[in-house]
């Protein structure tokens, strides 16, 4: 009797191994951590993004933002441009100085995607959607331009 009990509960232990063993032992591939976009520093919140060259304002020079997704899960173009934005309002942050009312205005934007291209995967540029031909796009990567204006102090 003793002899049964231990071969069901062997048999037991090695279906509950064998069942949850490819999780336990690294047979599964392990879930890539969640995108998140650039912060904002605290020196960059008062730069204002303009829709145009801004009136009675000094340019400073060019910037450029950018965000990579990198090996995480859930990049939306919103959340990427969002980062590329922010990288933008910091490295701007950094030409206007303190205490100044600075402004930026996006010159250009890029989106880069790896995507399948006849048999191949190939970077490609999907700004403005997959190419033609192209299918299967992932995000990789946003840069955006743009010139920075010192608007006066603040």
């Amino acid at each position: 009797m003793l002899s049964k009990v231990l071969k069901f509960s062997g048999a037991c232990t090695f279906g509950m191994v064998f069942l949850t063993g490819c999780g336990l032992f690294g047979g599964g591939e392990q879930p890539k951590p969640p995108y998140e976009p650039k912060k904002l520093e605290a020196q960059a919140r008062g730069i204002t993004v303009a829709k145009s060259t801004p009136y009675n304002c000094k340019i400073l020079g060019e910037v450029e933002g950018k965000d990579n997704v990198g090996d995480r899960s859930g990049a939306t173009r919103e959340l990427l441009r969002e980062g590329a934005i922010n990288d933008l309002r910091n490295e701007a942050s950094y030409v206007a100085g303190e205490g100044k009312r600075a402004m930026i205005a996006i010159t250009k934007e890029e989106v880069k995607c790896i995507a399948t291209v006849g048999k191949a995967r190939q970077n490609v540029d999907c700004t403005n959607g997959l190419p033609n031909g192209a299918t299967n796009g992932v995000l990789v990567s946003q840069r955006i331009h743009a010139q920075v204006f010192d608007c006066g102090e603040k």
